[in-house]
């Protein structure tokens, strides 16, 4: 079971919306947006995403640009570079507009003075967790390590961050290192259920079954609502070859079993169209028709209670919502992400010729505005 979702981690300085087309992009912008101007890298970054179309980033960075300014003085060589990274006629003027100017004094010695650059806050926790974020979303999973990494230095103590870091990790199906990061989020915190829950994902993925199984009843136990989680144990239990009993003879007692594949829990597996099983589809967004936008509640607002909450969703095969589960974010907010996957409307997700159920995951970021 794959997840793409952002459990129990706070965006703190982006703005609340809905996930739209625009999403991923909105994203890395928003995390520029926590600084007074614009970076070259804030602006190769966005114009290297790969979620929406060329000419969308170019008309919202050519806003940013205008309303905020840049950090950097343009020249040819960064005009190339922006140029390869798919910048259009329309960015370049305004950044060459905003771009500092260079003085010269009228005196007989001339003396070059650069206009004065703002002094751009030291990056801290907040911050590497955030752009990780913003990466993590738009599936740039190695740049979110990166950052996670730079983050989980800064504030070792912080579970949310070795969580997100094991879903960057499984995600990229690298499943060891992503079981030693839920390692850590049971140790600091033995009572997260969605630690177990994944921990037995990557487990499975590795063939270790009993371990697995024994993750998978934590979860449930620590989460009776968590319907992922007993759904996993389920169809684990009933993949798992029963015990044969010893039968007892006048010369020795023999007890066969046979060997338990190392890569699915079951004898055999088949194709998701074939089996009707439901197969993951990661960020569902590109199914959706239309996709609700959750209320904010009035209590969590005065808390400013803010942060970014992924919600787990089931569709049968006509595309209609069959489960919605807030799998992590903070707890206050989950009920309205729910409830806004439930208003939505999604389309048949097809495999081949055929329509088939899905899983996958739908992220909603809240920020007090």
């Amino acid at each position: 079971m794959n997840f793409v979702s952002f459990p129990r981690i706070g965006l703190k300085h982006l703005k609340f919306f809905s996930l739209l087309l625009l999403t991923p992009l909105i994203f890395s912008f928003g995390v520029m947006a926590q600084q007074q101007q614009l970076t070259l890298v804030d602006i190769i970054t966005v114009l290297r995403s790969k979620k929406v179309t060329q000419a969308e980033k170019n008309q919202l960075l050519t806003e940013g640009v205008r309303q905020r300014g840049i950090t950097f003085a343009l020249n040819a060589d960064l005009e190339k570079e922006l140029r390869l990274a798919g910048a259009d006629d329309a960015l370049v003027a305004a950044i060459r507009e905003k771009s500092p100017v260079m003085k010269v004094s009228a005196t007989p010695q001339p003396k070059i003075e650069a206009s004065p650059v703002p002094t751009q806050k030291t990056p801290d926790f907040a911050f590497y967790q955030n752009r990780a974020n913003a990466n993590f979303v738009m599936g740039e999973y190695d740049t979110a390590i990166t950052d996670y990494n730079k983050a989980i230095e800064l504030n070792p103590k912080e579970p949310d961050v070795y969580f997100s870091r094991g879903l960057a990790h499984f995600n990229k199906a690298s499943y060891t290192p992503a079981i030693a990061d839920f390692d850590k989020v049971i140790e600091i915190d033995p009572k997260e259920a969605m630690a177990y829950f994944k921990r037995g994902n990557a487990l499975e993925k590795t063939g270790n079954f009993e371990k697995a199984l024994s993750d998978y009843q934590k979860a449930v136990e620590l989460d009776p609502d968590n319907d992922p989680a007993k759904a996993a144990l389920q169809k684990l239990q009933a993949a798992l070859p029963k015990p044969v009993p010893p039968t007892t003879t006048n010369t020795a007692v023999v007890q066969k079993t046979e060997p338990v594949p190392q890569n699915t829990p079951a004898a055999a597996t088949t194709e998701t169209a074939a089996t009707n099983e439901p197969g993951n589809f990661g960020a569902l967004n590109r199914f959706a028709t239309r996709l609700a936008i959750p209320v904010y509640p009035m209590v969590e607002r005065q808390r400013n209670t803010e942060g970014l909450v992924t919600v787990e969703v089931s569709l049968d095969e006509e595309g209609k919502v069959v489960s919605a589960k807030a799998i992590s974010g903070p707890r206050g907010l989950r009920q309205s992400a729910e409830d806004a996957i439930r208003k939505s409307k999604f389309k048949p997700v097809i495999v081949g010729d055929k329509a088939v159920k899905a899983t996958g995951y739908i992220n909603f970021n809240f920020k007090v505005g």
